[in-house]
């Protein structure tokens, strides 16, 4: 499974680099780190290559009362799950990270109905 998040983390920065956008490189003017709508959060990780802006997934659109707009493609985000398992030979309990994604929407250009928390400033 963690190879399929890699391999979709790189076929992004891949199809980025084909359009000519450089995923890292920032603009003179900034928004501000992404950030998760839900808990104000700052990306870590690769995460942070994100465009700034707040970030929610489809169900926290819909909580909020709000709606994704119509053909608008989500954003991925991954973190590490972390689960615990009992080692075979030793019979000891482990902790096993596992690599997960979800999908996200930036919430000021690809949402309707529902409103950044946090006001940007540029720099």
């Amino acid at each position: 499974m963690n190879n399929k998040v890699y391999e979709m983390v790189t076929e992004r920065i891949v199809k980025e680099l084909e359009r000519g956008v450089i995923p890292w490189a920032r603009p003179w003017v900034d928004g501000g780190p992404p950030v998760s709508w839900a808990t104000q959060q700052v990306y870590r990780g690769i995460n942070r290559l994100l465009p700034p802006g707040e970030y929610a997934t489809f169900l926290q659109v819909q909580q909020a009362g709000g709606k994704v707009n119509k053909g608008e493609r989500a954003h991925m985000v991954v973190f590490w799950k972390w689960t615990e398992a009992e080692d075979a030979e030793t019979r000891e309990r482990k902790t096993i990270p596992f690599l997960r994604y979800y999908s996200v929407f930036e919430v000021s250009t690809q949402c309707t109905g529902i409103e950044p928390k946090r006001m940007h400033t540029a720099v």
